[in-house]
């Protein structure tokens, strides 16, 4: 499972992105990958909160991000809020996403975004299970920085994915400034998680976990 659920759902929304980039529609690309990204983020929570443990059969490093993240939550304390933890694993995923984009034509990386939102899903369930309010809980797992995250990898993969996705067409204009916006977006990201981080978790997190 932990191959194939990646896969599948990657493979189903890369065949219209890949058709859209040799269409020459960048914007189409995006718009549905945006779709399907929504569509993990809102389904995968849920389904976890239906079937307990179903994201950590499912992607790998799911299970043990969600228990990382709960405990950074509840107390503060972990790799969220400490940069000397978090760039050096964020620069890894970036480039591992980036990469995998190059030589697939996106496929890779689809699969691996896959991956991320599996562990996200994880760790929105866990946050809704013990709040109170589990719908906003859940919602609000979703940081500012890593939706702004998501934009990044967005314009990012589009970018990488579409040299190979276009073999033999002509390259198309402007593909400098969707790599120029991710980069930045990754940049941003880093930032606001830098700097907001523990507010996010002392503000946020603990009323919605009764512990204000």
């Amino acid at each position: 499972m932990h191959v194939l659920l990646p896969g599948l759902l990657a493979t189903l929304v890369w065949v219209p992105f890949v058709v859209a980039l040799r269409h020459g529609r960048r914007l189409t690309a995006a718009g549905v990958v945006a779709a399907w990204s929504v569509a993990l983020a809102a389904a995968l929570p849920a389904l976890e909160r239906w079937s307990p443990g179903v994201c950590a059969r499912s992607f790998v490093g799911a299970g043990e991000y969600a228990a990382q993240m709960a405990a950074w939550a509840r107390t503060g304390v972990g790799c969220e809020s400490d940069p000397t933890c978090f760039v050096p694993q964020h620069l890894l995923h970036a480039v591992a996403f980036a990469v995998g984009s190059v030589a697939t034509a996106g496929l890779a990386g689809l699969a691996f975004a896959a991956v991320l939102f599996g562990w996200m899903g994880a760790y929105a369930a866990a946050l809704a299970a013990a709040s109170g309010s589990p719908v906003a809980a859940a919602a609000l797992a979703w940081h500012p920085w890593a939706v702004v995250r998501v934009v990044a990898y967005l314009s990012l993969g589009v970018a990488c994915a579409e040299p190979l996705a276009r073999r033999g067409l002509p390259a198309l204009s402007g593909r400098g400034r969707w790599i120029a916006f991710g980069v930045a977006g990754l940049v941003a990201d880093i930032a606001l998680k830098a700097l907001f981080a523990p507010f996010w978790q002392r503000a946020v997190l603990s009323p919605l976990l009764g512990l204000d």
